[in-house]
């Protein structure tokens, strides 16, 4: 948390999608004052609930209703971890691999998509399986599969654009997108779709186990998915060689930074709901 910023105030309880994107800025607009990483992810995360409102709307889910209620539940621990870093005492304090996203907002060395993915690693790795658990209980999760599916989708294709977005701020990451291109989005998408995959292999995996167990169970994987952050953070080479290059010339004014991508956020790009 940056010196002398006041934190941020609890958030609370949403039970609509409109409310959630509420939420996100009240952290947007936080960060922008306190001139904090923190709002990275939570720019991007902006983008995928827009983008997923508006796929509800447009009918893509085959049960919108369960699917709303599934985006605030998803949202909901997202929260749950924000309030838990601001106030430990009053919350109790965020898992270990929220933790690590949060610590992390204070270097400076992590490019602004090692930020975002950091919290995507999370909020997918731990947070999305835990979810549709708890949404499509034991025997019912098989029916929850093509939605989820399809959620993951939007979510990939508004990672992806904002990688294609942020040219301004990130330049030598523009040059790379405009040599890549549909190979750096199938890469993404890629990416997206394996920890989407995991999520639901975890989910699985909860919905057959004994209540009683998946507290040990949601453990072990907060402390696999933590570690896999620390990789996001300080990837190995030949990768680092790249977000050397990157950094070099991207932007370092935080509060631009946040303005762009919360100008960003305000509109989705393309929606997918097939990877």
């Amino acid at each position: 948390m940056p010196e002398n910023a006041p934190p941020l105030a609890p958030i609370p309880n949403c039970t609509t999608i409109d409310e959630v994107v509420d939420a996100i800025d009240s952290i947007i607009q936080w960060s922008i004052g306190a001139s904090s990483r923190l709002g990275y992810f939570a720019a991007l995360y902006k983008r995928i609930t827009i983008a997923v409102g508006v796929a509800l709307k447009d009918g893509a889910f085959e049960d919108g209703p369960r699917m709303e209620r599934f985006d605030v539940a998803f949202a909901g621990r997202y929260f749950a971890a924000v309030n838990g870093y601001f106030h430990p005492h009053q919350f109790g304090k965020p898992t270990h691999s929220w933790q690590v996203t949060f610590d992390t907002a204070d270097r400076a060395e992590p490019i602004l998509v090692q930020h975002m993915l950091g919290g995507v690693n999370v909020h997918i790795g731990l947070d999305l399986g835990i979810v549709a658990q708890t949404i499509a209980a034991g025997a019912q999760l098989p029916t929850l599969h093509e939605d989820f599916n399809r959620l993951n989708a939007v979510l990939a294709s508004q990672v992806s654009g904002v990688v294609e977005d942020i040219n301004e701020l990130s330049p030598v990451l523009a040059d790379l997108y405009a040599v890549l291109q549909e190979q750096q989005i199938a890469l993404i998408n890629e990416a997206v779709g394996s920890f989407r995959d995991s999520a639901w292999r975890f989910a699985a995996i909860l919905a057959a186990s004994p209540d009683f167990i998946d507290p040990g169970v949601i453990l072990a994987r907060d402390l696999q998915v933590a570690e896999q952050g620390a990789v996001v953070y300080s990837p190995p080479a030949p990768i680092a060689v790249f977000v050397s290059a990157i950094a070099a010339r991207e932007s370092r004014d935080v509060v631009k930074n946040l303005r762009v991508l919360d100008r960003i956020a305000s509109t989705p790009a393309p929606i997918r709901t097939v990877m």
